[in-house]
Protein backbone atom coordinates (compact mmCIF):
# COMPACT_ATOMS: atom_id res chain seq x y z
CA UNK A 1 0.00 0.00 0.00
CA UNK A 2 1.16 3.53 -0.80
CA UNK A 3 2.15 5.50 2.27
CA UNK A 4 0.03 8.44 3.32
CA UNK A 5 2.73 11.05 3.81
CA UNK A 6 0.23 13.75 4.79
CA UNK A 7 -0.73 11.57 7.76
CA UNK A 8 2.92 11.15 8.68
CA UNK A 9 3.49 14.90 8.44
CA UNK A 10 0.52 15.53 10.74
CA UNK A 11 1.96 13.08 13.26
CA UNK A 12 5.41 14.65 13.22
CA UNK A 13 3.89 18.12 13.57
CA UNK A 14 2.14 16.91 16.72
CA UNK A 15 5.42 15.53 18.06
CA UNK A 16 7.43 18.63 17.20
CA UNK A 17 7.38 20.45 20.60
CA UNK A 18 8.85 17.41 22.38
CA UNK A 19 11.14 16.25 19.60
CA UNK A 20 14.31 17.04 21.55
CA UNK A 21 13.25 15.61 24.90
CA UNK A 22 15.56 12.77 25.91
CA UNK A 23 14.10 9.72 27.62
CA UNK A 24 16.31 7.30 29.51
CA UNK A 25 19.51 6.54 27.60
CA UNK A 26 18.68 8.85 24.67
CA UNK A 27 21.30 11.23 26.08
CA UNK A 28 23.92 8.54 25.61
CA UNK A 29 22.74 7.95 22.04
CA UNK A 30 23.00 11.66 21.18
CA UNK A 31 26.42 12.04 22.81
CA UNK A 32 27.83 9.09 20.88
CA UNK A 33 26.43 10.44 17.62
CA UNK A 34 28.15 13.75 18.32
CA UNK A 35 31.40 11.86 18.78
CA UNK A 36 30.95 10.12 15.43
CA UNK A 37 30.22 13.44 13.72
CA UNK A 38 33.32 15.05 15.26
CA UNK A 39 35.47 12.20 13.95
CA UNK A 40 34.26 12.76 10.38
CA UNK A 41 34.52 16.53 9.87
CA UNK A 42 37.94 16.71 8.24
CA UNK A 43 37.63 18.27 4.78
CA UNK A 44 33.92 18.93 5.25
CA UNK A 45 32.36 22.25 4.21
CA UNK A 46 28.77 21.46 3.19
CA UNK A 47 26.35 19.34 5.24
CA UNK A 48 22.82 18.07 4.57
CA UNK A 49 20.86 17.13 7.71
CA UNK A 50 17.99 14.85 6.65
CA UNK A 51 15.30 14.77 9.32
CA UNK A 52 16.95 17.68 11.12
CA UNK A 53 14.29 18.07 13.80
CA UNK A 54 14.84 21.14 15.96
CA UNK A 55 18.44 21.41 14.75
CA UNK A 56 20.21 19.65 17.61
CA UNK A 57 23.19 18.86 15.36
CA UNK A 58 22.71 21.34 12.52
CA UNK A 59 22.64 24.59 14.48
CA UNK A 60 25.86 24.01 16.48
CA UNK A 61 27.61 22.92 13.26
CA UNK A 62 26.40 26.05 11.48
CA UNK A 63 27.75 28.19 14.33
CA UNK A 64 31.13 26.59 13.68
CA UNK A 65 31.08 27.77 10.07
CA UNK A 66 29.81 24.77 8.12
CA UNK A 67 27.25 25.44 5.37
CA UNK A 68 24.16 23.55 6.53
CA UNK A 69 21.01 22.54 4.66
CA UNK A 70 18.26 21.17 6.91
CA UNK A 71 15.42 19.04 5.56
CA UNK A 72 12.44 17.76 7.52
CA UNK A 73 8.93 16.53 6.74
CA UNK A 74 7.40 18.59 9.56
CA UNK A 75 6.68 22.31 9.04
CA UNK A 76 6.11 22.64 12.78
CA UNK A 77 9.54 21.34 13.72
CA UNK A 78 11.19 23.45 11.00
CA UNK A 79 9.51 26.53 12.45
CA UNK A 80 11.01 25.74 15.87
CA UNK A 81 14.43 25.09 14.35
CA UNK A 82 14.28 28.30 12.31
CA UNK A 83 13.60 30.35 15.40
CA UNK A 84 16.51 28.73 17.22
CA UNK A 85 18.80 29.51 14.27
CA UNK A 86 17.76 33.17 13.99
CA UNK A 87 20.70 35.32 12.93
CA UNK A 88 22.75 32.43 11.53
CA UNK A 89 23.26 33.05 7.81
CA UNK A 90 24.89 29.79 6.72
CA UNK A 91 21.93 27.52 7.50
CA UNK A 92 18.75 26.95 5.47
CA UNK A 93 15.58 24.99 6.14
CA UNK A 94 13.58 23.02 3.57
CA UNK A 95 10.36 21.07 4.01
CA UNK A 96 10.82 17.75 2.29
CA UNK A 97 10.72 13.97 2.48
CA UNK A 98 13.75 11.74 3.03
CA UNK A 99 12.58 9.39 0.27
CA UNK A 100 12.77 12.14 -2.37
CA UNK A 101 15.89 14.29 -2.50
CA UNK A 102 15.55 14.90 -6.23
CA UNK A 103 15.95 18.67 -5.70
CA UNK A 104 19.64 17.94 -5.00
CA UNK A 105 22.06 16.73 -7.71
CA UNK A 106 24.31 13.71 -7.20
CA UNK A 107 27.18 14.26 -4.73
CA UNK A 108 25.80 17.62 -3.59
CA UNK A 109 27.05 17.57 0.01
CA UNK A 110 30.38 16.72 1.61
CA UNK A 111 28.62 15.16 4.60
CA UNK A 112 25.07 13.82 4.89
CA UNK A 113 23.50 13.21 8.30
CA UNK A 114 20.37 11.07 8.36
CA UNK A 115 19.48 10.36 11.96
CA UNK A 116 16.70 10.35 14.55
CA UNK A 117 14.40 8.22 12.43
CA UNK A 118 14.35 9.96 9.05
CA UNK A 119 15.10 6.60 7.44
CA UNK A 120 13.35 4.15 9.73
CA UNK A 121 10.17 6.25 9.85
CA UNK A 122 9.97 5.97 6.08
CA UNK A 123 8.55 2.48 6.59
CA UNK A 124 8.43 0.35 3.45
CA UNK A 125 10.18 3.17 1.55
CA UNK A 126 13.16 3.23 3.90
CA UNK A 127 15.52 1.66 1.39
CA UNK A 128 14.71 4.47 -1.04
CA UNK A 129 15.51 6.98 1.71
CA UNK A 130 18.90 5.35 2.26
CA UNK A 131 19.70 5.31 -1.45
CA UNK A 132 18.71 8.95 -1.84
CA UNK A 133 20.93 10.06 1.03
CA UNK A 134 23.81 8.02 -0.41
CA UNK A 135 23.27 9.53 -3.85
CA UNK A 136 23.75 13.10 -2.66
CA UNK A 137 26.80 12.23 -0.52
CA UNK A 138 30.17 13.45 -1.79
CA UNK A 139 32.49 12.35 1.05
CA UNK A 140 30.77 10.82 4.08
CA UNK A 141 27.34 9.76 5.31
CA UNK A 142 26.36 9.06 8.91
CA UNK A 143 23.00 7.41 9.49
CA UNK A 144 21.16 5.78 12.36
CA UNK A 145 18.25 3.36 12.05
CA UNK A 146 16.20 1.14 14.32
CA UNK A 147 17.66 -2.28 15.05
CA UNK A 148 15.19 -5.06 14.26
CA UNK A 149 16.04 -7.06 17.38
CA UNK A 150 15.25 -4.06 19.58
CA UNK A 151 11.94 -3.41 17.83
CA UNK A 152 10.90 -7.06 18.12
CA UNK A 153 11.35 -6.66 21.87
CA UNK A 154 9.27 -3.47 21.84
CA UNK A 155 6.39 -5.07 19.92
CA UNK A 156 6.44 -8.24 22.06
CA UNK A 157 6.34 -6.15 25.24
CA UNK A 158 3.47 -4.01 23.94
CA UNK A 159 1.46 -6.99 22.74
CA UNK A 160 1.75 -8.89 26.03
CA UNK A 161 0.86 -5.80 28.07
CA UNK A 162 -2.14 -4.77 25.97
CA UNK A 163 -3.73 -7.94 24.59
CA UNK A 164 -1.95 -10.69 26.51
CA UNK A 165 -0.76 -12.63 23.49
CA UNK A 166 1.79 -12.52 20.67
CA UNK A 167 0.02 -10.65 17.89
CA UNK A 168 0.76 -10.85 14.13
CA UNK A 169 2.73 -7.58 14.30
CA UNK A 170 5.41 -9.43 16.32
CA UNK A 171 6.07 -11.82 13.46
CA UNK A 172 5.89 -9.09 10.83
CA UNK A 173 8.60 -7.22 12.71
CA UNK A 174 10.61 -10.41 13.20
CA UNK A 175 10.42 -11.44 9.55
CA UNK A 176 10.44 -8.12 7.68
CA UNK A 177 11.15 -5.37 10.20
CA UNK A 178 7.98 -3.51 9.22
CA UNK A 179 5.23 -1.79 11.19
CA UNK A 180 2.28 0.25 10.07
CA UNK A 181 -0.92 0.98 11.93
CA UNK A 182 -3.26 -0.58 9.39
CA UNK A 183 -1.37 -3.87 9.00
CA UNK A 184 -3.38 -5.80 11.58
CA UNK A 185 -6.44 -5.03 13.77
CA UNK A 186 -4.44 -5.29 17.01
CA UNK A 187 -1.96 -2.61 15.93
CA UNK A 188 -4.28 0.23 16.92
CA UNK A 189 -4.42 -1.20 20.43
CA UNK A 190 -0.63 -1.47 20.61
CA UNK A 191 -0.18 2.16 19.55
CA UNK A 192 -2.66 3.55 22.08
CA UNK A 193 -0.96 6.09 24.34
CA UNK A 194 1.52 7.21 21.69
CA UNK A 195 1.21 10.68 20.15
CA UNK A 196 -2.27 10.79 18.56
CA UNK A 197 -2.56 7.08 19.48
CA UNK A 198 -0.40 6.48 16.43
CA UNK A 199 3.11 5.16 15.89
CA UNK A 200 3.85 6.12 12.31
CA UNK A 201 5.26 3.75 9.71
CA UNK A 202 8.45 1.97 10.64
CA UNK A 203 11.24 -0.10 9.19
CA UNK A 204 13.84 -1.74 11.45
CA UNK A 205 17.01 -3.30 10.09
CA UNK A 206 19.44 -6.10 10.77
CA UNK A 207 23.17 -5.47 10.35
CA UNK A 208 23.43 -7.60 7.16
CA UNK A 209 20.34 -5.94 5.66
CA UNK A 210 21.69 -2.42 6.15
CA UNK A 211 25.12 -3.47 4.90
CA UNK A 212 23.63 -4.89 1.70
CA UNK A 213 21.59 -1.74 0.98
CA UNK A 214 24.61 0.52 1.48
CA UNK A 215 26.71 -1.64 -0.82
CA UNK A 216 23.98 -1.60 -3.47
CA UNK A 217 24.04 2.19 -3.14
CA UNK A 218 27.70 2.24 -4.10
CA UNK A 219 29.06 2.91 -0.63
CA UNK A 220 32.14 1.67 1.20
CA UNK A 221 31.25 0.99 4.83
CA UNK A 222 33.58 2.54 7.41
CA UNK A 223 31.55 1.61 10.48
CA UNK A 224 28.43 -0.46 11.02
CA UNK A 225 27.26 -1.45 14.47
CA UNK A 226 25.38 -0.78 17.64
CA UNK A 227 25.33 2.69 19.21
CA UNK A 228 25.39 2.79 22.99
CA UNK A 229 24.58 -0.85 23.74
CA UNK A 230 26.38 -0.57 27.09
CA UNK A 231 23.63 1.67 28.46
CA UNK A 232 20.54 -0.21 27.30
CA UNK A 233 19.65 -1.51 30.77
CA UNK A 234 20.54 1.62 32.75
CA UNK A 235 17.88 3.32 34.80
CA UNK A 236 17.30 7.07 34.47
CA UNK A 237 19.11 7.74 37.75
CA UNK A 238 22.32 6.18 36.46
CA UNK A 239 22.15 8.18 33.24
CA UNK A 240 21.71 11.40 35.22
CA UNK A 241 24.63 10.46 37.47
CA UNK A 242 26.86 10.05 34.41
CA UNK A 243 25.81 13.30 32.74
CA UNK A 244 26.13 15.34 35.93
CA UNK A 245 29.84 14.53 36.20
CA UNK A 246 31.94 15.79 33.28
CA UNK A 247 34.93 13.57 34.08
CA UNK A 248 32.75 10.48 34.50
CA UNK A 249 30.86 11.30 31.28
CA UNK A 250 34.02 11.37 29.17
CA UNK A 251 35.27 8.14 30.70
CA UNK A 252 31.90 6.46 30.24
CA UNK A 253 31.59 7.54 26.58
CA UNK A 254 35.12 6.26 25.92
CA UNK A 255 34.10 2.92 27.42
CA UNK A 256 30.79 2.87 25.54
CA UNK A 257 32.61 3.36 22.23
CA UNK A 258 34.97 0.50 23.01
CA UNK A 259 32.06 -1.69 24.11
CA UNK A 260 30.28 -1.10 20.77
CA UNK A 261 33.35 -1.71 18.64
CA UNK A 262 35.24 -4.40 20.56
CA UNK A 263 32.76 -6.43 22.63
CA UNK A 264 29.36 -6.03 20.99
CA UNK A 265 29.82 -4.87 17.36
CA UNK A 266 26.44 -6.28 16.39
CA UNK A 267 24.68 -4.86 19.43
CA UNK A 268 21.21 -3.33 19.45
CA UNK A 269 22.34 0.06 20.71
CA UNK A 270 20.57 2.19 23.29
CA UNK A 271 17.11 1.24 24.49
CA UNK A 272 15.69 4.53 23.20
CA UNK A 273 16.23 6.12 19.77
CA UNK A 274 17.83 4.50 16.73
CA UNK A 275 20.55 2.16 17.95
CA UNK A 276 22.17 0.97 14.72
CA UNK A 277 24.70 3.35 13.15
CA UNK A 278 26.46 3.30 9.79
CA UNK A 279 29.24 5.52 8.49
CA UNK A 280 30.10 5.17 4.81
CA UNK A 281 31.70 6.88 1.82
CA UNK A 282 31.16 6.58 -1.94
CA UNK A 283 33.36 3.94 -3.55
CA UNK A 284 34.08 6.28 -6.43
Amino acid sequence: MKLNWEREKEWWDAKAPKEEEDLGDEKVNRALRWREIEQNLDGIKTILDVGCGQGRFAIPLAKRGFSITCLDISPAVLDIAGKKAKGINNISFIEGNAVDLSRFPNRSFDLVLSMDGAISFSGSEAETAIMESCRVTKKKIIMTVFHRARMVQVVVDASLKTVGKLVPAVYEMMDNGLWRQDQFPDNKILAKGSTQDYFGVLKAFTHPELKAILERSGMRILRLGGLGSLSEQFKKEIIEQIFNNETLLKEFLDLAERFDKELFPEGRGTHNRCGLIAVAEPKS
